[in-house]
């Protein structure tokens, strides 16, 4: 098994021009090749520039944390809109749902990580099951009809699919009930924030091992 580094932030988003400028200072201590990356984020209008700055700003805070090199850090995307470093020991993933924005990387040999978090919906029993059987294998979908806490185990599956998707870059209609998420390697929390309730799945390789404790309340781990 493996003992990578995988790190964690999770914030409120907030708005306001402030955001812009400090993403456009923080473009500057990177490498030039990140262009794209940056001018993708910086083009995006409204809650989508707000929601992306957050996680980049989110990201930032963990490459500084973890001392990575800014400046020989290259960032693109692919077809799929998924980020990519030049470096086979780092990888990152940040995803946001309806006020609250989360990133994840890990660091070390064959870095691969996906991060989902989502909103608790109000949705009654009826709405959890039709959706469910969209995206649920049948052994979930029994476990989710026999629990007596239906909403945390409707987003736990769901975060988790969404977390793994992310991880492998592919497109979450091929991989709703077709992916067998098994052997993968999870760690799920809940992150509670005014007056709501955040559901987040982290998905890593099966050999990799989270080396931390989470606190699940709070959406972080401890050492």
């Amino acid at each position: 098994m493996m003992y990578n580094i995988i790190d964690l932030t999770a914030s409120i988003v907030t708005g306001g021009s402030v955001m812009r400028s400090r993403i456009e200072s923080a473009a500057a201590l990177y490498n030039e090749s990140c262009r794209g990356y940056f001018e993708d984020v910086l083009l995006k209008h409204g809650n989508a520039f707000c929601d992306s700055a957050c996680g980049f700003l989110l990201l930032d805070s963990l490459l500084q944390k973890n001392r990575i090199d800014r400046s020989t850090l290259v960032i693109t995307l692919d077809e799929r809109g998924r980020p990519h470093t030049n470096r086979p020991d780092l990888d990152f993933s940040i995803s946001h749902s309806e006020g609250c924005a989360m990133c994840v990387i890990e660091i070390g040999e064959g870095a691969n990580i996906g991060v989902d978090v989502q909103r608790e919906r109000p949705y009654s029993v009826a709405k959890m099951d039709e959706l469910a059987k969209a995206f649920m294998t049948e052994s979930e979908l029994a476990e989710f009809r026999a629990s007596e806490h239906k909403p945390a185990e409707f987003f736990t599956a769901w975060t988790r699919r969404e977390s793994y998707v992310k991880r492998i870059g592919s497109d979450i209609f091929d991989n709703l009930k077709c992916a067998d998420l098994r052997a993968e390697s999870f760690r799920e929390g809940v992150i509670t924030a005014c007056g709501r309730r955040y559901y987040y799945s982290i998905n890593a390789r099966s050999e990799v091992l989270f080396p931390v404790e989470q606190s699940e309340e709070q959406g972080g781990f401890n050492k």
